[in-house]
């Protein structure tokens, strides 16, 4: 069973997300956020999991890519996919 520490987390850094708009998300915000996120799916998954090394690359990419690069919104949305997916597996197991 998932923790309320660790849904809460989760809730947390999904309402971080809502603006993830291209241009509106600080670089620093973005990679703060980037780090929660990998900190939260280690805890849900561990570093060995695929959930982990998929966000770590994405985001890596985001970051390279810059906030007013137009590709960057469908990274975040990536990053917030795999966000997702990493949680809905660690509830589905517990």
């Amino acid at each position: 069973m998932i923790s309320i520490a660790i849904e809460k987390k989760y809730e947390e850094l999904i309402a971080e997300s809502k603006h993830s708009t291209h241009g509106f998300w600080n670089p620093e915000e973005f990679k703060e956020w980037g780090k929660k996120a990998l900190n939260l799916i280690d805890e849900l998954c561990g570093v060995t999991s695929q959930y982990y090394t998929l966000f770590l690359r994405t985001h890596h990419e985001a970051l390279l890519l810059g906030t007013n690069d137009s590709r960057f919104g469908t990274y975040v949305s990536l990053c917030i996919a795999i966000l997702r997916s990493a949680y809905n597996e660690s509830i589905k197991d517990s």
